[in-house]
């Protein structure tokens, strides 16, 4: 019985020791999944309105890039290679700053008549919902 208690214990630790990267990882992973979903409902005309979806950490992009991203990929990749240095506690931004960018969220395009930004979030409120 002591050595099932003592095991018990070590297993707690263990856990409660481990939940800061598991968080981390979590967010990471809710992060990715909003960013690859903004990007495939971006319209695509040129492609740098794709190209324009920025992650940082701590604070939001505050310009434009001049990279086009027709299908999206090399957004998504610097999306994860941005989350690289993410630490516990720390805010993740998903920003565009295309000049363009409200108009296409409140459906200037035919492509995206219900936007990008609105629709994502319900999504991800659903996955939530259907997770608890």
């Amino acid at each position: 019985m002591d050595r099932e208690l003592i095991q018990f214990n070590k297993e707690i630790r263990d856990f409660a020791t481990s939940i800061p990267d598991r968080l981390t990882t979590l967010q990471k992973k809710i992060v990715l999944e909003a960013l690859r979903r903004l990007v495939q409902k971006t319209p695509v005309d040129t492609g740098r309105a794709r190209g324009n979806w920025q992650v940082t950490i701590g604070r939001p992009a505050s310009g434009q890039l001049d990279p086009t991203d027709a299908d999206g990929a090399a957004t998504i990749a610097k999306g994860r290679a941005a989350m690289a240095g993410l630490k516990d506690d720390h805010v993740v931004w998903i920003s565009n700053n295309v000049d363009y960018i409200e108009d296409l969220e409140h459906g200037h395009s035919r492509q995206a008549p219900h936007g990008m930004l609105a629709v994502t979030v319900q999504e991800l409120r659903g996955m939530f919902r259907e997770a608890a």
